[in-house]
């Protein structure tokens, strides 16, 4: 059990939290020792349900905080920073990523508008998108988040950190997960950006334990804490051959700019998404005769070689050793096993309903052709972020690891239950 601190108490003096309360019903189903009357979540884009890079209405819906919440039938008092339209993606102005299935090109669409900021509480999902674990427990404005936008779109102005935020709520139960981008802003280009630099494992140590120091001092709900997913897995990651075919079906590997030097790559090696129209050509021009030739060597911020790939999985190796520590010193935390979800989902996919759902984003034949995979996969179209297939996949995982800890008994999701 712990007290609640000087600071929290004044905070949470300061709100009248039972508007936001949604008393359980009758029909609702067993919620064990849980209560999920006021549910938080606290995260980074993968809690606030960013999709096609960016934050927007259609995909937020299914967000998985959201969808666990309904399926716990507390869903109308779950309250989201709504971007309407396109949303927002990492700049201000764009707002939802798109790609041309013919090119294979990239562009962003036009930004959207911020729908219920006038809200007179804290929201109960306060996923902001880029946050690292440092700025959980620190930052107030998108100043202080290396000018993210989404700092100010969700805290508004309200000189308080996430984690004030969240207890302001007087919160019954919180999701926790962060940590991702404290190694993916690195990893997405290729380890060749001094401006994205990971956070080495001792720094991320001393932020979870201050991240989870100001929540247990602070209220004593039950913390469902995820941990750090395995980023080459995703489909960003995982996509693209480092090799393209020419028409009898013979592979001609690229040429990268990798931590050695410039060099053919192999299979060990991985070629990053945004290299996507680069690579088009490639196959392009290698299905008529022209192959890979070192003089046009990929650039190093989209590949990520063999040596920079253990490097990261031995990072967050690191990563989730403090998370599993930290959760197995408090019976108020519990992990919740995304890593291994994630694994689980590379290899079998996630079964909904008659469907099954896989990480394959693009589809290559023996030609080197490929076409988008949209109809059963987990990733949307910027090939990091879960479409809502793989966001109900997330929020299963979060339901078990809730029934296993507090003897409740939430259904798992259902296809009906996506918007």
């Amino acid at each position: 059990m712990h007290g609640i601190s000087r600071i929290s108490a004044i905070i949470l003096s300061l709100f009248l939290v039972s508007t936001c309360d949604e008393p359980k019903k009758d029909d609702q189903p067993n919620w064990g020792s849980l209560d999920f009357t006021r549910m938080v979540a606290l995260g980074n884009s993968l809690t606030a349900g960013v999709s096609d890079a960016a934050l927007y209405e259609a995909a937020q819906l299914n967000s998985f905080p959201l969808l666990i919440a309904r399926k716990a039938g507390v869903g109308g008092a779950f309250e989201q920073p709504i971007m309407s339209g396109n949303g927002f993606s990492w700049s201000d102005d764009a707002g939802r990523f798109s790609i041309n299935p013919i090119s294979f090109s990239f562009s962003f669409l036009d930004p959207g508008q911020e729908a219920n900021r006038d809200l007179d509480r804290p929201y109960n999902n306060l996923g902001i998108p880029m946050l690292t674990a440092g700025q959980l427990y620190t930052a107030t404005t998108s100043a202080e988040a290396q000018n993210n936008h989404f700092v100010d779109k969700i805290l508004r102005s309200q000189g308080r950190i996430p984690i004030e935020e969240a207890l302001a709520l007087d919160p019954t139960l919180i999701t926790l997960w962060i940590g991702n981008n404290d190694v993916l802003g690195a990893a997405s280009l290729g380890l060749a950006s001094s401006a994205q630099p990971y956070t080495p494992a001792d720094e991320f140590a001393t932020h979870f334990d201050s991240i989870l120091t100001l929540l247990t001092d602070g209220t004593e709900a039950p913390i469902f804490l995820a941990n750090v997913v395995d980023l080459t897995t995703v489909p960003y990651f995982s996509t693209l051959p480092t090799s393209v075919v020419d028409t009898l079906g013979e592979k001609h590997y690229l040429y990268g700019v990798c931590e050695s030097g410039v060099r053919q790559l192999t299979d060990n090696d991985l070629l990053l998404y945004w290299a996507l129209p680069t690579y088009f050509i490639a196959q392009a021009a290698a299905s008529h005769g022209s192959f890979p030739v070192m003089s046009a060597a990929l650039n190093d911020t989209v590949v990520l070689d063999s040596t920079e790939r253990a490097e990261i999985q031995a990072l967050i190796a690191d990563y989730n050793t403090i998370v599993a520590l930290k959760a197995a010193a408090d019976d108020q935390i519990n992990l919740v096993d995304t890593y291994n979800l994630y694994q689980d989902l590379a290899i079998a996919g996630y079964q909904l309903g008659t469907g099954i759902y896989t990480v394959d984003l693009l589809t290559f034949d023996d030609q080197g052709a490929f076409v988008l995979n949209l109809a059963n996969t987990l990733f949307s179209i910027d090939g990091l972020h879960p479409n809502r297939f793989g966001y109900a996949a997330i929020a299963d995982a979060f339901i078990a690891a809730m029934n296993a800890a507090g003897g409740a008994e939430i259904p798992p999701l259902e296809i009906e239950d996506l918007n």
